[in-house]
């Protein structure tokens, strides 16, 4: 559930798709994809490492009382989105920052949009899976995969059909800005009230 979240969140696909559309594209969105991968893969093998070396009653307590503030971070980044009122036919300041993106500007997405949040939250269900190490690594993977696959498919969709992406990608770009509030108003709330009662009944036990 955590990687489909993160999977669906139209900030980073944005951020992606934008990418493709700057000097040296493919290899500006090449480096933010890559730090993303990298990043989450890095931080979800440290957690698997040392989750699963600590004791089961303080991780359990441990990571209730992480899911409720998670919950609670994305009620109130929901409630930002409703209360905002977006500038119609303006694009925000970071769209306009990344249409002049370089390659350090790739690196620096990938940093800021990795959502650390949900990749805890994630690795935490496959720590508590109870399997080997390896497992947890290889289930790590697919995580990986599943949340960065709408990151990933533009690129290789710009590679195979570049003339045919521009015209597409731009199109859904313009579709996910106009549709971005609504996305996120919808994407936070939901997880928000699941890891809120998650959290709280997880506690009360």
């Amino acid at each position: 559930m955590p990687a489909l979240v993160i999977a669906v969140n139209p900030v980073p696909i944005i951020a992606s798709v934008t990418l493709l559309s700057t000097p040296h594209g493919k290899r500006n969105a090449l480096y933010f994809i890559a730090t993303v991968v990298l990043l989450m893969l890095a931080i979800g093998s440290a957690i698997i490492f040392i989750v699963g070396q600590s004791s089961s009653s303080s991780t359990s307590s441990g990571g209730s009382a992480v899911t409720l503030a998670f919950g609670i971070i994305f009620l109130a980044v929901a409630a930002q989105q409703w209360r905002t009122k977006p500038e119609e036919g303006k694009d925000p300041g970071w769209m306009k920052a990344l249409d002049k993106a370089g390659l350090v500007a790739g690196v620096v997405l990938g940093v800021s949009l990795t959502n650390y949040a949900l990749l805890t939250n994630g690795v935490e269900k496959i720590v508590k899976s109870g399997l080997s190490s390896s497992v947890q690594l290889s289930a790590l993977v697919v995580f990986t995969l599943i949340a960065t696959s709408t990151i990933i498919l533009p690129l290789l969709i710009f590679l195979v059909r570049p003339v045919w992406a521009r015209k597409v990608l731009g199109g859904f770009r313009d579709w996910l800005m106009k549709h971005n509030r609504v996305i996120l108003i919808v994407v936070f709330g939901l997880m928000g009230l699941l890891f809120t009662i998650q959290g709280v009944t997880a506690l009360l036990k």
